[in-house]
């Protein structure tokens, strides 16, 4: 883990707004590392908000405090908490691992959670961070392992970050596609508008969006509700977001709503297989949903 005095120049150099942030992000780093030495990666797909800052923004990203991933192999869960468990049983680089096996490991209605408390030297209380894994679906598009953007504080790490095993860019924007569908929250909403600023394959998004919707056994892709919940955030809470911004970073709430419906207006574009699954409630087309799938996966 890094020093004090090591946080406190990646945070100036970051412009986060405090060194807590960095300390954060190196944990996951850490983290992230370490399941890539164990081998467990090769049975999951990094993904998430996460995924998004370390992969796609860099530190000009939002701070995150989950690392999601999808399960990708017939792995057995009890196998994969098993594995999970050993990997954080001992300190890793000067990280101890602590938590409740009772009250912080826990499985899900599709896959598992741990809510471990990363401490090290400089900070013997620690920070606590969410694990998540889920099984609920496969990947769709190929995983293949994707490099981190490079932070000021890599060259003070006693390991090169490796590549790490991660979904399509397109499969985690349907993703957000599919929570921003189902609730009204500030970080969906903020990541989806800095989605928005980069160029996208929007009929592949769509087609992706629509089965990830189409999977999560509730109402289908519908660009009307969609709409409703982004600019009907009453949840949305402003102050949070602030503190996982940098300090020359201050947020527009109706910059963002304006820019994801106007840039996100082709999810209500679909083609026809698209409405015929996103009308599919009852789930009675999965030959349909399954042809998609296999379309998608040959892209």
């Amino acid at each position: 883990m890094l020093t004090a005095q090591q946080l406190r120049q990646a945070a100036a150099l970051s412009g986060a707004r405090d060194i807590a942030a960095i300390e954060i992000d190196v944990g996951l780093t850490c983290l992230l590392q370490l399941f890539h030495e164990k081998g467990l990666m090769a049975h999951l797909a990094f993904k998430g908000g996460t995924f998004l800052r370390k992969m796609v923004f860099g530190p000009k990203g939002r701070l995150s405090t989950d690392l999601d991933f999808t399960c990708r192999t017939d792995i057995e869960i009890d196998d994969l908490m098993i594995g999970l468990l050993e990997a954080l049983a001992k300190p890793y680089h000067g990280i101890t691992f602590r938590f409740d096996r009772n009250k912080d490991w826990y499985l899900t209605d599709d896959g598992c959670a741990a809510n471990p408390v990363l401490a090290h030297p400089g900070n013997p209380t620690g920070i606590k961070i969410k694990i998540q894994v889920s099984t609920r679906e496969r990947p769709i598009r190929p995983v293949h392992a994707v490099p981190q953007i490079e932070q000021s504080y890599f060259k003070n790490l006693a390991f090169l970050p490796a590549a790490i095993p991660s979904l399509a860019f397109e499969e985690v924007v349907a993703e957000k596609i599919r929570a921003a569908s189902q609730r009204s929250k500030i970080r969906d909403l903020y990541d989806l508008s800095e989605i928005a600023r980069r160029p996208l394959a929007k009929e592949l998004i769509r087609s992706l969006a629509v089965l990830k919707l189409w999977n999560s056994g509730g109402p289908g892709l519908d660009f009307g509700r969609f709409r409703s919940r982004i600019e009907g955030g009453s949840d949305y809470d402003l102050m949070d977001l602030r503190n996982l911004l940098r300090k020359d970073q201050s947020p527009d709430l109706t910059g963002m709503i304006e820019r994801v419906l106007g840039n996100f207006q082709f999810l209500g574009q679909m083609l026809e297989i698209e409405r015929t699954l996103a009308a599919d409630a009852a789930h009675r087309q999965r030959p349909l949903a399954d042809a998609l799938v296999a379309a998608l996966a040959a892209v």
